[in-house]
C-alpha cells in the first residue's frame, strides 16, 4: 500500500507536488496559529507560548538527533544559522502577537504578505529582474492590505502593523535561505530555529515553562508536529518544484485560518476582510505568475 502510495506520489508533476506540500504548510500554519491563540487565551504571554513551542519541538528531535549522534544537525554554516535565528525570533514573535491580537483569519492575511515583500527583497538582494506585471502584482496586493487595514478608521488594529512586520521578516528569511542554505540538512535547519527560539524566548521567560491546563496537553505533540511541518514542508516543496509555481499553494492559508477561526473562536470575518483578501490574492497570483521564457521568481521559507 504504501509503495504504491509513494509511486503515485512521484509519479505527479514536480509542481503539482510542490503546490500540495506547500498546501500542506499552510494547513500546520493554520493549526499552529489557532493552537498558539488558544494558549494565549488562557492568559499565557506570546513569549512564553514561543517558548514552549520550541521546547516542545526539541523534545521532539532530541530522540533523532541522540540516534545520529549529533550528525543530523552537523553544520559548516554557524554564521548562517546566526542570522537565520535572528530573523526568525522575530518573525515568529511578530506573528504570535498578531495572532494574540487579531482574528485568526486577518492575521494569517497580513502574514501572507511576505510573497509581496519577496519581489523587492528579491531584486534588491539577490540580483533577480522582476516582470513588469509583477510589480503591478505587488501594488494590487498591498491595495487589498489597506482595504483589511482600513487605516483612520475604527476597525484598525495597530496589531496588523506587527503582522506585516513579521511578513517582512518571513521574505528576508526566504532570501537568506535562498543565497545561503545550500547543502543544508533540513532537520539542522530546523533544529538550529528552534534553539534560536528557545534560547531567546526563554530568556524572555526566565526558562520557566508556562503552567498549561490539563485539558490543553493535547495541544502541545500538535504544536510540535506543526511547527515542524511547517518547516519541513516548505523545504520539500522548493526542491519538488519551481518556486513561482508552488508559492500558489500558499493561498490554502486564506481557507484554513477562517474556517478555524469560526469554529474555534465564533471569529466571522467583516465584508472588508473578503474584499481586501480577494485583491491579496489577484496580487499575489501577479507576483507568481512566470512569464514565458523566464524563470526567475524568488521562493519563501
Amino acid at each position: 500500500m504504501l509503495l504504491r502510495l509513494k509511486a503515485r506520489w512521484s509519479a505527479l508533476a514536480g509542481n503539482t507536488r510542490g503546490v500540495l506540500l506547500v498546501v500542506l504548510a499552510m494547513a500546520c500554519w493554520a493549526v499552529l496559529d489557532a493552537c498558539n491563540k488558544q494558549l494565549m487565551r488562557q492568559g499565557i504571554a506570546p513569549r512564553e507560548v514561543l517558548f514552549l513551542q520550541a521546547s516542545v519541538v526539541l523534545a521532539m528531535l532530541l530522540p533523532l538527533i541522540a540516534f545520529t549522534r549529533g550528525r543530523i544537525v552537523a553544520t559548516r554554516q554557524p554564521a548562517f544559522h546566526l542570522v537565520r535565528g535572528a530573523i526568525i525570533v522575530t518573525s515568529a514573535f511578530c506573528a504570535a502577537w498578531a495572532v494574540a491580537h487579531l482574528p485568526l483569519a486577518e492575521a494569517s492575511a497580513y502574514l501572507m504578505t511576505g510573497s509581496l515583500f519577496m519581489l523587492p527583497l528579491g531584486v534588491w538582494l539577490l540580483d533577480e529582474r522582476a516582470h513588469w506585471l509583477r510589480w503591478v502584482g505587488m501594488l494590487v496586493g498591498f491595495a487589498g492590505v489597506l482595504v483589511i487595514l482600513q487605516p483612520g478608521a475604527d476597525a484598525f488594529q495597530p496589531a496588523a502593523l506587527v503582522a506585516l512586520l513579521g511578513a517582512l521578516m518571513e521574505a528576508l528569511l526566504g532570501v537568506v535561505l535562498k543565497k545561503y542554505s545550500q547543502g543544508e540538512h533540513p532537520i539542522a535547519v530546523l533544529t538550529w530555529s528552534q534553539v534560536a527560539c528557545w534560547f531567546s524566548f526563554g530568556v524572555m521567560s526566565g526558562f520557566v515553562l508556562p503552567p498549561v491546563a490539563q485539558s490543553f496537553w493535547l495541544l502541545l505533540p500538535l504544536i510540535g508536529l506543526s511547527a515542524s511541518g511547517i518547516y519541513l514542508a516548505y523545504f520539500f516543496a522548493y526542491r519538488a518544484g519551481d518556486a513561482s509555481a508552488v508559492e500558489a499553494g500558499g493561498f490554502a492559508l486564506l481557507l484554513f485560518s477562517p474556517m478555524l477561526g469560526r469554529i474555534f473562536f465564533a471569529e466571522t470575518p467583516v465584508l472588508a476582510f473578503w474584499l481586501g483578501a480577494g485583491l491579496l490574492v489577484c496580487g499575489i497570483a501577479l507576483v507568481i505568475l512566470e512569464p514565458v521564457g523566464r524563470n526567475d521568481a524568488p521562493h519563501a521559507p
